[in-house]
């Protein structure tokens, strides 16, 4: 009977023995089947080559096939600047950002700018880049001259002017007898005073230049004198300058203590750079009392306050 007793027991045992062996078989192989699949991950995620090179590929990822950047808005980063602004041909209705970082402009300035153009914002003369209110006097200057702005953009073609302006004059010679007759001899007409239909009896002067003539006597505010007509693009103030005098008193003047700052930005002189100067000045100050008071604000140089000086009172 003990015998019998003594086998039951160590079969007990042993059933016991292997049951626990089985489950711990089975804790073991998931430990190791979940520690192989956390190492495959590892490998998988694990990034190939220098910091750099992911770095480019991330970049790479935002541009098409044809380099330019997809929701650029959202590529550009705050932190981007360039150190050496470069200076080249370009148009302000189609640069990417790439192009309008090389030429200067800081990633706050490029995200303004193409939501600008994305609100259908358009570039139609190189002056139009003034209306932006970040657009300092130094940059501008510097990337005046290299500003090309597409046919397609313009409000006008001096090619497609012409061949208008010729149309037009055959259509006159069909349907209206006489033409438009031309001064015979030299006058001198006032600048502040004159209107188109005069200003096109002057010899070498159409409807586009009569046009450009009071388009910008109403931007200024009143010629002061008949050089400005050197401002206008394309004009032949050499040859026409003889024909006009200037009466100043007509001049249009912005109180500087008073005006808005879109008021002072529209003028060709001032623009909205120095306009929220002046802005920041008088809450600073109170009052300006003198131009002088101006000449320590970022653009004011002595070229500036000479011209503005005729168009502005206090």
């Amino acid at each position: 009977m003990g015998r019998k007793l003594k086998s039951e027991q160590r079969a007990f045992v042993v059933i016991i023995a292997m049951i626990v062996a089985f489950f711990c078989g089975m804790f073991f192989e998931r430990r190791l089947a979940t520690q192989r699949h956390v190492d495959v991950d590892l490998v998988i995620e694990e990034p190939v080559g220098s910091h750099s090179d992911i770095i480019a590929d991330a970049h790479r990822t935002k541009r098409g096939s044809d380099g330019s950047r997809d929701a650029v808005t959202e590529a550009l980063d705050d932190d981007v600047e360039v150190v050496e602004p470069e200076t080249f041909s370009f148009d302000p209705n189609t640069a990417n950002a790439d192009t309008l970082l090389r030429l200067g402009f800081t990633s706050w300035q490029v995200k303004a700018l193409l939501k600008y153009r994305s609100r259908g914002g358009r570039f139609h003369r190189t002056e139009d880049l003034k209306r932006l209110y970040y657009m300092t006097p130094e940059l501008y200057e510097r990337l005046a001259q290299v500003v090309r702005i597409d046919k397609r953009y313009r409000y006008y073609d001096s090619d497609e002017l012409a061949a208008d302006e010729a149309a037009r004059r055959d259509s006159v010679d069909k349907h209206r007898s006489p033409r438009q007759e031309k001064f015979a001899e030299q006058v001198h007409l006032d600048l502040n005073n004159v209107d188109t239909v005069t200003l096109k009896k002057v010899p070498g002067i159409a409807s586009y230049r009569a046009r450009q003539i009071v388009g910008y006597r109403e931007r200024l505010g009143g010629y002061v004198s008949t050089s400005q007509l050197a401002e206008l693009e394309g004009f032949p103030v050499e040859e026409l300058a003889a024909w006009f005098v200037v009466d100043s008193s007509r001049v249009r003047r912005i109180n500087l203590n008073h005006a808005s700052v879109a008021e002072m930005g529209r003028h060709p002189y001032i623009g909205f750079a120095r306009a929220r100067a002046i802005e920041g000045y008088r809450h600073k100050t109170g009052r300006i009392n003198a131009l002088s008071d101006l000449r320590l604000l970022p653009g004011f140089d002595d070229e500036s306050l000479r011209r503005i000086e005729p168009y502005v009172n206090y």
